[in-house]
């Protein structure tokens, strides 16, 4: 029998997914609430995504049963939910969950009263405990209402209540983190055989590995480079990077960083590209430069639309099977490559150290092409030539087969990311048609995203623009935007910037705590809203909109964004002192501005070409802008001359006399600022 219920109607791929369940799914909002005060059933809240592999076996077994499926459409509201597409109604369900459990994870099921406050909830069920909790539940809401009123309170109130311990935080907090400490709570917690984190499973967290190159160049700490360049290129030769087809998977399983979750997401592979490019940068390490290449390669041919903005995800699993579109056997690699799959195979670690189970094997490099090449008598040169054939080869022969689902939704956010690495990309590896793509995507975000009140949307899918915009969709947006004016001067991107912090700092700004709220007031049904701190595996939003309110304050000479930045920063100081892994952007920002904190303006022709070489140099604690004209913007005023490209460096409202050449830009920073 077919079933089709209310989810039918919507655009996201995950409520698509279920929308021929036998449950009788609503999704998220007004409708959803009103039903269930009218039933006077409690509400059952189920929140994934569309490349969550649990969300989809508990699907499988539990909401596609019959049996299981009639109990939760007669006892309850059912109501499901894509994160992605609701991270504000995920936010605070998932630290209801926290509450109860101390954690919580995907898919995450929760149970809340009519008014949409939680009393219970967990992550993923098996199909008997499942169906033995919705009758315990069902039981306890008929017959002892008073007991859930009283846990729906008390999570409510300790939902709430996480938002105004913020202020608590601040005392003794001096503006001067003590940095030495920072670096070593990390530095203890890494491992300097295999990179990141010691233990299992490994995520890549791109915030703490940028802070730790930063905290490289600004103290002049040569062990932390060390321990992100062993970092980049153990997940560089890993499962985890995909040695066909490029692009990284979401983490990890093991310690090795061999056997990936196969999902791969586009805000981690964003992310690594700056990574991988701020990397490239100081290091010059060619792996680099190929991980970069192949990655932005793989978004373009996997997840980017026609309009010129870029999907969501990529599913972990094909034709009900976790990574078996990835994976192969040596057979499979014997019929691909023929005469070359002998030593392809010894390359890539077939039936060796790529072995996974069922007889498949996950592509690695367990040795350098340096050694490989040595060993086989080859030079790096001859290795390269066979190894990007073998890889051409193999990409071929896997496009034939069945495909993990595509999440074909657009975020914001994500796509912001994507616009601020192609721009560092671009830079790194002096490639103008990465520039041109962020650009094409940040237009279309402008033509296509914007609302009549000059807020953003959140979503858009197949011509629909929906959902208003969250905290990080705005704080990634401006810094994207900043990071495109920085590139190529044109100042329309720095408008735009402007325009959208005014409009956060207009309607999410809170008075009480000096912070941003996740999203804005605007009456939908959540029953908490939620202030943001933490930098996870991506930056929180209020830690970027810190960046974004000091870099627009500086060059704007606008004094109420810098001290609500400089606030915001103290406010945080114990808590990124006391938890660097969970507060690293923070702890970036913190440590980018509290050294004295340039500005270096170039003015003249050829500004953009000299902020390449200066970006180039990696100079630390610096904002660097650019103009090729006069411009009324305060660093530039009345300091064009024609036929020179003049260089300023600036702290505060004080610029030295100018220079014309990088050199000479990095020699006066260096004399003021001595190892």
């Amino acid at each position: 029998m077919i079933h089709t219920n209310l989810l039918i109607n919507e655009s996201s791929p995950y409520l698509l997914q279920h929308a021929h369940n036998p449950v009788n799914w609503i999704p998220y909002g007004v409708n959803a609430f009103e039903e269930a005060q009218r039933s006077n059933k409690p509400l059952l809240i189920s929140i994934g995504y569309s490349s969550c592999h649990w969300c989809h076996v508990m699907e499988h077994e539990s909401f596609e049963n019959e049996d299981i499926a009639k109990l939760m459409n007669e006892y309850f509201v059912c109501v499901k939910v894509d994160r992605e597409e609701r991270p504000d109604v995920d936010h605070v369900f998932m630290d209801a969950v926290q509450q109860i459990h101390g954690n919580g994870g995907w898919p995450l099921n929760c149970f809340a009263l009519p008014d949409g406050r939680p009393f219970w909830g967990g992550t993923y069920f098996r199909p008997e405990q499942w169906k033995q909790l919705l009758m315990n539940i069902h039981e306890i809401f008929q017959n002892r209402h008073s007991e859930l009123e009283q846990q729906a309170a008390e999570l409510s109130e300790g939902v709430a209540r996480q938002n105004y311990l913020l202020n608590d935080q601040t005392s003794g907090n001096t503006g001067h983190p003590d940095f030495v400490s920072v670096y070593g709570l990390l530095n203890n917690a890494f491992d300097a055989e295999k990179g990141g984190f010691r233990g299992a499973p490994k995520f890549p967290m791109p915030v703490v590995l940028d802070f730790m190159l930063q905290y490289s160049a600004i103290q002049k700490e040569e062990s932390a480079l060390s321990l992100v360049d062993v970092t980049l290129q153990k997940m560089a030769c890993g499962g985890i990077y995909d040695q066909a087809g490029g692009g990284f998977a979401r983490y990890s399983t093991d310690g090795d960083w061999k056997v990936p979750h196969f999902e791969k997401m586009l805000y981690d592979n964003a992310q690594l590209v700056s990574l991988y490019s701020a990397a490239f940068q100081i290091t010059g390490n060619i792996l680099y430069k190929e991980v970069i290449v192949q990655t932005i390669e793989f978004v373009n041919r996997e997840l980017k639309a026609p309009e010129g903005i870029f999907y969501s995800a990529l599913d972990a699993d094909s034709e009900g099977e976790e990574g078996l579109f990835y994976t192969w056997t040596a057979d499979q690699i014997n019929d691909a490559l023929g005469d070359y799959a002998e030593l392809s195979r010894e390359y890539f670690g077939i039936d060796a150290k790529g072995l996974w189970e069922h007889g498949r094997n996950i592509l690695l490099r367990p040795d350098s092409d340096e050694l490989f090449a040595q060993q086989h008598f080859l030079s790096v040169e001859e290795l390269t030539a066979f190894t990007g054939f073998c890889k051409t080869q193999l990409l071929k022969v896997r496009s034939s087969r069945p495909r993990p689902a595509l999440d074909d939704k657009m975020l914001v956010g994500w796509n912001a990311l994507m616009i601020s690495a192609l721009a560092d990309a671009s830079v790194a590896l002096g490639r103008q048609d990465y520039l041109q793509s962020a650009i094409s995507a940040a237009d279309f975000i402008l033509n296509n995203l914007k609302r009549a009140d000059s807020g953003l949307f959140h979503t858009w899918k197949n011509g629909k623009s929906q959902i208003h915009a969250f905290l990080d969709d705005y704080a990634y947006t401006c810094d994207a935007f900043l990071k495109l004016y920085s590139v190529t001067t044109d100042e329309i991107w720095l408008h735009e910037a402007g325009a959208l912090a005014s409009y956060v700092v207009q309607h999410f700004f809170d008075s009480h705590s000096g912070f941003f709220w996740y999203s804005k007031n605007d009456g939908d049904p959540v029953f908490a809203r939620k202030i943001e701190i933490y930098d996870g595996v991506t930056a929180s939003g209020n830690s970027v909109m810190a960046k974004v309110l000091n870099t627009l304050g500086v060059f704007l000479h606008n004094e109420d964004y810098t001290e609500k930045a400089r606030q915001m920063i103290q406010s945080m100081e114990s808590r990124l002192v006391q938890h660097p892994s969970a507060y690293a952007n923070w702890a970036s920002l913190a440590l980018s501005v509290m050294k004295e904190q340039y500005v270096i303006a170039v003015i003249g022709d050829e500004a953009v070409s000299v902020f390449e070489k200066l970006k180039r140099k990696n100079l630390p604690a610096t904002l660097i802008f650019g103009s090729k004209t006069d411009s009324n913007f305060p660093y530039f005023e009345n300091r064009y001359v024609e036929g020179k490209t003049l260089i300023y460096i600036c702290s505060g409202t004080y610029c030295m006399a100018p220079v014309e050449t990088v050199e000479e830009v990095k020699k006066l920073i260096s004399d003021r600022n001595p190892e």
